[in-house]
């Protein structure tokens, strides 16, 4: 593993962070939902609300503490921060890991809005402001490639043949699963630009996935067999 320290580009809230988390994986998702998170606290929709800028930073970073014990002490696999939602136990643990790592690092008050928007993240009516954004940033970031990752990584783990990612897929789009689950977790216009965007990169994916799988690329190749062509 890295050493932490030198990767964090001067930033004590990264830096606590990511010796907590560990993981590389859990590292590179704690990036991108900061970069997220940073991104959307600065829509029009939280201008008039008073944010902590940074408080929203170090919840992002520090939202998927709980699984960081469970890939140390049991091998735990660190996608499945990525498949589905924490408990509400799990948020709390979360919220309680990042107030001890952040303590020294960052004023109490952001201390505690930290751990506050950890907890509320998983609230559908929050009001806190940094929730609502770590929240926006977390459904996002769980649409499109990286959920794709994260399924077959899970396939792999699970000793299951690629055609039954095939078949995940077909079934979401056959049920609408996407178009729903967009309008039901991000509430945001430009969030949901992006995580269709998203979804149509994987859907040609799937696509090009089938057609290799069942030989139905077959067409696009009209070159000549060594054997048939002159000298």
């Amino acid at each position: 593993m890295p050493d932490v320290d030198a990767t964090t580009h001067g930033d004590p809230v990264k830096a606590a962070a990511d010796r907590v988390l560990g993981s590389a994986i859990l590292r590179e998702r704690a990036d991108r939902l900061d970069r997220l998170a940073t991104w959307i606290s600065e829509f029009p929709e939280f201008g008039d609300q008073r944010c902590n800028r940074r408080a929203v930073s170090a919840a992002a970073r520090f939202y998927d503490a709980w699984c960081a014990e469970s890939v140390t002490r049991e091998g735990a696999n660190p996608l499945a921060a990525m498949l589905r939602p924490p408990s509400e136990a799990q948020r709390e643990r979360a919220a309680d890991i990042a107030e001890n790592a952040l303590r020294g690092v960052v004023d109490p008050s952001t201390s505690e809005t930290t751990a506050a928007a950890i907890r509320a993240a998983g609230i559908r009516d929050a009001t806190l402001p940094e929730a609502r954004i770590v929240a926006e940033a977390v459904s996002l970031d769980a649409t499109g490639p990286i959920w794709l990752c994260a399924e077959l990584a899970r396939c792999v783990h699970q000793d299951r043949a690629v055609a039954s990612l095939v078949a995940i897929w077909e079934r979401h789009v056959e049920y609408g699963y996407w178009p729903k689950r967009i309008e039901e977790t991000l509430r945001l216009g430009r969030t949901r630009e992006l995580a269709r965007y998203r979804c149509a990169a994987v859907d040609a994916f799937f696509r090009a996935l089938r057609d290799q799988l069942t030989s139905g690329d077959r067409h696009v190749s009209r070159a000549e067999s060594p054997t048939q062509s002159g000298p």
